[in-house]
């Protein structure tokens, strides 16, 4: 019998009455081997103890294995067979993509790609819970892509599949419809990421237009999370839905007005999102005379509850961010990758926003000549303050003494930026990114006594370079350890890894 110990956290394996502690953590290795022994010992015995283990510490066990050894665990017999499939559909996800990624030079057409894929998902007793497919490369038709369909799209992997993410380029209005409704009977979908273009006679694919958004619907009552690239869908109805990424591309010959304004439920035109609390927009932009600011206050007006706003690639001038601050008055994270900059006093607005607690600005456009000012923003629950190459008015990040984390990006005004942080004494994480001159960072530093970490991004060949790390430690005393590394996200345009 197997049963945990709170206090310790150890696993106690009772076999006939003989306990063996094994901090699982540690080694779990041996409890299999151990396990092994003791079946050998019991030669006369046709049970094996580890047959009593439930799958659920099996998984444990699993998760502290490298990949050759899962290999062999695989095959050690049926049982474990089975409940290593199990362990690795939860655990690592199926890609199907048309395009060799790894190996750009191959030569292998996209259908023999495809025809591989629909041969091992027929042959798989597996049911993934992520998988990703892409079938956006490559002249094929309903012929080639009817296997890959037939099976992601059965009844049994539609009730099993988690997340999903699709990068289609649709040919046919059937091949619309067959995806619609399969979305909606994946009765344990929690996210969604799709990218549907539209397919010319030709193979070229292009982006626009008003055929797809005729009759695309997206529905699903357990979708947690949504996102649309390209062609929007008509219809958007996710009642569980509280994450939507979309791109907002106005013209007066789109249906984007019927869409996201007017709700015409009749047309079948209607989006519902009452319910998010987590709004990206990458791309808000406008071929007419659309007024995209107007477009957006009520856009956010049918959002009550939206607690993230994350803005990228469009400019947000002073107006907009008046409106924002406006309409989301419950707003707790906000992200903007290009903020205009008219008046050094734009981030007054923000005093509205009592809820803030994260605020992100990647580039202040006209703020050389006129820095941003927090002179007189009241934000008390702000906490989290990312600041990629916009230009502020340092002494005045003084007015705001709640903030706890710091994520800059010192260049040549660092010595200005960073003689201003002792002055903020609830500081107790920095992050800098890219240091200007990263090997005197020791020199241009202050005395931080309040920071509890300090964390550095740079490329690894610089990072190599330093040796200065005592003279650091001696200016921030309270830090246990100075953490140097690599960005992972430091080049994403979606905002993952901001915070």
């Amino acid at each position: 019998t197997i049963r945990r110990e709170s206090t310790a956290r150890k696993y106690w394996l009772n076999v006939n009455c003989v306990e063996t502690a094994f901090p699982i953590k540690y080694d779990p290795r041996r409890l299999l081997s151990v396990l092994e022994e003791r079946r050998k010992m019991e030669s006369s015995s046709s049970e094996c103890p580890i047959d009593s283990l439930p799958p659920e510490i099996m998984h444990i066990i699993f998760d502290f294995l490298d990949l050759e050894t899962l290999k062999s665990v695989s095959l050690t017999c049926h049982r474990w067979e089975r409940i290593f499939a199990k362990y690795c559909t939860s655990r690592f996800k199926l890609c199907i993509d048309t395009k060799d990624r790894k190996n750009p030079d191959s030569t292998e057409p996209p259908t023999k790609r495809l025809q591989r894929a629909t041969k091992m998902l027929q042959r798989t007793q597996r049911v993934y819970r992520h998988v990703h497919l892409s079938l956006m490369y490559g002249r094929f038709g309903p012929k080639h892509t009817n296997g890959v369909f037939s099976t992601i799209f059965a009844p049994h992997w539609l009730q099993q599949l988690v997340v999903l993410d699709l990068n289609l380029a649709l040919d046919s209005e059937h091949m619309v419809t067959e995806v619609s409704d399969a979305i909606a009977k994946m009765s344990c979908l929690q996210e969604l990421s799709a990218t549907f273009c539209h397919k010319r006679p030709d193979g070229t694919i292009f982006i626009g237009g008003k055929y797809f958004c005729q009759f695309t619907k997206l529905t699903n009552p357990s979708l947690h999370k949504l996102k649309v690239r390209c062609l929007l869908p008509a219809l958007i109805d996710c009642p569980n839905m509280r994450s939507l990424d979309v791109n907002l591309e106005l013209n007066k010959k789109s249906i984007a007005d019927k869409i996201y304004l007017r709700h015409n439920e009749q047309e079948g035109t209607l989006w519902r999102v009452e319910q998010v609390e987590e709004l990206v927009i990458d791309r808000l932009t406008s071929d007419d005379d659309l007024d995209v600011t107007e477009y957006l206050r009520q856009f956010l007006q049918h959002m009550p509850h939206l607690k993230s706003l994350r803005l990228g690639a469009f400019d947000v001038p002073d107006k907009m961010l008046q409106v924002i601050a406006d309409s989301c008055p419950r707003l707790e994270e906000l992200a903007l990758k290009y903020l205009k900059v008219d008046d050094p006093d734009i981030l007054r607005h923000l005093s509205k926003l009592t809820q803030l607690r994260n605020l992100g600005v990647w580039y202040a456009l006209g703020t050389h000549d006129h820095p941003l000012s927090f002179a007189g923003v009241k934000l008390p629950r702000l906490e989290k303050l990312y600041n990629n190459e916009a230009i502020f008015d340092f002494q005045s990040l003084a007015c705001i003494p709640s903030v706890k984390w710091c994520k800059i990006s010192p260049n040549d005004l660092a010595n200005i930026l960073l003689a201003e942080l002792p002055k903020m004494p609830a500081l107790e994480m920095l992050v800098l990114e890219d240091v200007f001159k990263l090997p005197d960072l020791h020199t241009f530093l202050p005395p931080l006594p309040q920071l509890k970490r300090l964390v550095i991004y740079h490329k690894k060949e610089i990072l190599q370079q330093y040796h200065n790390t005592a003279e650091l430690a001696k200016l921030v005393p309270n830090v246990k350890r100075i953490e140097m590394s690599e960005n992972k996200y430091r080049y994403q345009y979606d905002f993952v890894g901001i915070f």
